[in-house]
């Protein structure tokens, strides 16, 4: 029986990203991508992180409250939509969507509803920027008085972008569980491409030496 390298599990974050970094390294299959970089991909990976662990993986503090306090905070998420092509915090407040969101989870508990568009219709037009959001998605439901989350990546650097964007879903997570009065559940991140640039080669040896 083939083991599956795509199903990872863990405990902290820390520990999901060292996991994903070894299983893509390893076993990822080598391409050349439409940015002409040289890539190692898996595709398809789903990462469990089964307690509420919200730990930084070392050396990536400053990035990841960066990213967190734009996901959270309006006047900064705002902030950053008007000096980037997309920033993630600018969408998840477009139209109140997380303020709704929210609303809907204290109102209806039980909803399948609490889902969250990242990816706009635009973004896949020939007339829409250049860069378009990795994280293209999120989902919530409350079961058991527990808040889980899921989200999807439609592309994901495992190795430099993966701490800062696990922290930040995180730190969102907690966010809304404390702000409707339940626990931290699972989160599980979904990824398209599952990728490492052959130029962090080093780097990424010596993390995993």
């Amino acid at each position: 029986m083939m083991y599956d390298y795509t199903n990872i599990k863990a405990r902290t974050i820390p520990e999901a990203h060292r996991k994903a970094v070894y299983r893509v390294w390893n076993f990822g299959d080598e391409l050349v991508d439409q940015r002409n970089d040289s890539i190692r991909e898996l595709l398809n990976v789903v990462i469990r992180i089964n307690t509420d662990d919200c730990s930084h993986v070392p050396g990536f503090e400053r990035m990841d409250n960066d990213f967190a306090e734009a996901l959270i905070n309006e006047e900064k998420a705002l902030e950053y939509g008007k000096k980037f092509v997309y920033a993630y915090g600018d969408r998840l407040q477009f139209e109140d969507q997380l303020k709704n969101l929210i609303e809907l989870l204290r109102t209806n508990p039980e909803s399948r509803r609490a889902y969250i568009p990242i990816y706009r219709p635009k973004d896949n037009s020939k007339f829409g920027p250049e860069d378009v959001p990795c994280w293209t998605s999120l989902q919530f439901l409350i079961r058991n008085n527990k808040l889980h989350m899921t989200d999807y990546f439609r592309s994901n650097d495992v190795f430099l972008a993966m701490p800062s964007d696990l922290y930040g879903a995180r730190y969102l997570q907690h966010c809304i569980a404390k702000t409707l009065g339940v626990d931290v559940g699972t989160f599980t991140h979904v990824i398209g491409s599952a990728h490492i640039r052959m130029t962090d080669e080093d780097s990424v040896i010596k993390l995993l030496s």
